[in-house]
């Protein structure tokens, strides 16, 4: 939900498509059924409907494994041990009907127009959804195999220009597809493409939003749950919100738990009371404990979007210490910009910035590195208006919120006071935030 750029997405290899001898024997799936096939002798073997390739999710490039054809009322299926051609012009089948039977599915098979046809499909290497339109065979190495797909509504000018240079451009290398199928079909996703899995956190919710609710639900099935909840933190709290209600509170409260709890509480705030608490009775005592907390305070207060990660460290620890404990803490590093120093009471003493611990020797005490500064706090019931005057005024990153003892409860980052302000409908008070 931050403004930080979205990085670009996986780096691109080299694909088949690229290849001039691929281009040279594209075949799309519409060409091939406007054909009827024959056999050797020329005689009719029926109308091509559907082609059938083997998909197991390992190969990049699915071969071909037969072509159903329409004779008369049946529709029989010719393995590709039997076809002589296949391509643009014609489609011919050897010893028409010595080995065609009725279709029956196999393992890994899928019928190209029944399974994959307006499907949604991920492009990784443009990090967009498409749905599929049309695609496309070649041959690949003594084989027929899928090797491309073209995606979204198609113009009169690029159907014209079907098979040119103009239409290639514009279609996606199928090993930089990862398609999505329906509940029971072939086509479900097993294992997550390998370039999903390196994608930023920002790029995979832009694909989760794009995703209809079936595709989505598989895809944050297989993934794991902190890069699922890596990319929720990158949503509106609202596509969070529909995300959490499609998904068992089991498996809700998994996602919630790896979220940071501001984040997570955005969402939650806005849930049904009992969709919230039926979610947060599956959580870790010590996550509902800080979640609960949160959300007893109105989202206008400092106690209502803080961030309850804090790294704390005592006056007699030493710099080598403390950064041991801050890899323990990685999984929370962007809300982690300075060390809390507090007494034995838990009482506040200062608030060292992450610069400092860089900067200094790994055997120096803390208590070295706290100066006469009082460190910037504020308590939870301060409305959004005094955390914007504190942190102006002590021009700094983030404020401690502490009770009344002066004990260390949250946080308030800056880029939290930002997101309270639009959420809070500030803008115009305060304009100069949102150029």
């Amino acid at each position: 939900m931050d403004a930080t750029p979205r990085r670009r997405g996986p780096r691109r290899r080299r694909r088949l498509l690229g290849t001039r001898s691929v281009q040279a024997s594209l075949v799309s799936l519409s060409q091939l059924r406007s054909l009827s096939a024959t056999d050797e002798e020329g005689r009719g073997a029926g109308k091509v409907v559907d082609v059938v390739v083997r998909w197991t999710g390992n190969d990049a490039y699915p071969p071909v494994t037969g072509v159903v054809l329409q004779l008369g009322e049946e529709q029989l299926f010719h393995p590709s041990s039997q076809l002589e051609r296949l391509d643009q012009r014609a489609v011919v089948v050897r010893a028409a009907g010595a080995e065609a039977q009725p279709f029956s599915r196999r393992e890994g098979e899928l019928r190209l127009v029944q399974d994959v046809l307006g499907r949604q499909l991920v492009d990784l290497d443009g990090v967009k959804v498409l749905r599929a339109e049309e695609l496309y065979l070649a041959q690949v190495m003594g084989r027929i195999r899928l090797v491309a797909v073209a995606g979204g509504p198609r113009s009169l000018l690029a159907r014209l220009l079907a098979g040119s240079p103009a239409e290639r451009r514009r279609l996606v290398d199928w090993s930089a597809v990862q398609p999505f199928g329906e509940p029971g079909s072939e086509l479900r996703l097993q294992l997550p493409h390998e370039g999903i899995r390196r994608l930023h956190p920002g790029e995979l919710a832009d694909l989760l939003e794009e995703l209809d609710r079936p595709a989505r639900e598989e895809l944050t099935g297989a993934l794991d749950t902190s890069a699922v909840a890596d990319a929720l933190e990158e949503m509106e709290p609202e596509r969070i919100e529909d995300l959490l209600r499609e998904t068992t509170p089991e498996r809700a409260a998994q996602l919630v738990a790896e979220m940071e709890p501001d984040e997570a509480v955005d969402a939650l705030r806005d849930m049904e009371r009992a969709e919230a608490d039926a979610i947060i009775a599956k959580l870790p005592a010590e996550t509902a404990r800080q979640i609960t907390e949160i959300l007893g305070y109105p989202e206008t207060m400092a106690g209502g979007f803080m961030t309850t990660a804090l790294a704390l460290a005592r006056p007699a620890e030493t710099v080598a210490e403390v950064r041991q404990r801050l890899r323990q803490q990685r999984p929370h590093g962007q809300d982690i910009d300075s060390v809390a120093v507090v007494d034995e009471e838990g009482r506040l003493l200062a608030d060292v910035p992450l610069f400092e611990l860089l900067a200094s020797s790994d055997q120096t005490p803390l208590s070295e590195l706290v100066g006469d500064s009082e460190p910037v706090t504020i308590h939870p019931e301060a409305f959004l208006d005094e955390v914007v005057d504190r942190l102006t005024e002590a021009r700094a990153s983030s404020v401690v919120v502490v009770d009344p003892e002066g004990r260390p409860k949250g946080r308030v980052l800056a880029d939290d006071v930002i997101d309270a302000l639009k959420e809070g409908g500030l803008r115009l008070k305060l304009p100069w935030l949102f150029r």
